[in-house]
């Protein structure tokens, strides 16, 4: 009975989530984790972004990420990604170099995790003069999952992008709050179904996600 009333939470949560904000778009993904040692692991992920109406492929994405156990709780790690970024002109590669290091305690039948990561990308679409140079971002992440049930595990999270550079003052640039459920089934293969609602402060801006992704552990 919970389970179930778990499922509909997050289908007609969804659902209604997405029809309140100006743009919805879909991002589905495939990851793959396999622990290489106790305290070293390699995480591997494809994603695909797709704007709602056009059925568009705005991005696609493929990302190796290692990390390392420092303690039970802490952990440090670094990741590369690229992307193909869809613009006017056609599709536009982008590299992002990451390094992170995060914190992970449970607290009876909740897990809380914060993580900051620190990305540096270069971009090959050339819009001015500041495009030539790499970006960097501070992103930072509080999550709260539901733990006590192996099968089904919901959870909330906030995330916030910081611009860094001159001028920016470490300002927020991008906010995105989420609900995601996973579920777990055998052979250690899990199903996650997410809500997502991005907000792009400068342009102020909402976007509404609904992402869905397959995961396997070795």
């Amino acid at each position: 009975m919970k389970k179930g009333f778990l499922i509909l939470l997050c289908v007609f949560g969804t659902l209604f989530a997405s029809a309140q904000t100006y743009s919805f778009q879909v991002w589905t993904g495939i990851e793959a984790s396999v622990d290489l040692s106790k305290r070293l692991s390699l995480d591997v992920g494809v994603e695909s972004r797709f704007q709602q109406h056009s059925a568009l492929l705005k991005q696609a994405s493929a990302e190796v990420e290692a990390r390392y156990s420092v303690t039970k709780p802490l952990f440090v790690g670094a990741s590369y990604e690229f992307a193909d970024k869809y613009r006017v002109q056609g599709y536009f590669p982008v590299h992002t170099f990451a390094a992170l290091v995060g914190y992970k305690k449970k607290f009876g039948d909740f897990r809380v995790a914060i993580q900051t990561k620190m990305n540096v990308s270069k971009n090959t679409y050339i819009k001015n003069e500041k495009s030539l140079l790499p970006s960097f971002v501070d992103k930072n992440k509080l999550k709260v999952a539901y733990v006590a049930n192996k099968r089904v595990r919901p959870s909330l999270f906030v995330e916030t992008y910081h611009p860094l550079g001159a001028g920016t003052n470490y300002s927020i640039a991008t906010v995105k709050y989420g609900a995601n459920c996973s579920f777990g089934f055998r052979k250690q293969i899990g199903l996650d179904l997410g809500y997502m609602l991005r907000h792009e402060i400068q342009d102020d801006e909402l976007i509404s996600i609904v992402t869905l992704s397959i995961e396997k552990s070795f």
